[in-house]
């Protein structure tokens, strides 16, 4: 599921351009520029020139995104 989605968003379409599940952050941050949504699950990443490097992958669940064990409120 998450490849499969992570291919057809940010390898077979632009990852630049914001969809529902695909848009920029709305904050700047050190670790990302976009997040990707897919179900409940969180990819950050960056685009630079035609390279796509994904940061982060997390768990959301309300205000709170769990990457490794560690939560962060958002």
């Amino acid at each position: 599921m998450v490849t499969h989605a992570v291919r057809r968003h940010l390898v077979e379409n632009d990852p630049t351009v914001a969809t529902r599940n695909k848009f920029p952050l709305r904050r700047a941050s050190d670790v990302a520029d976009y997040e990707l949504r897919i179900e409940e699950l969180r990819v950050f990443y960056r685009v630079e020139g035609a390279e796509v490097s994904i940061t982060v992958v997390g768990r959301k669940r309300g205000n709170t995104l769990i990457v490794q064990g560690e939560e962060y409120v958002l």
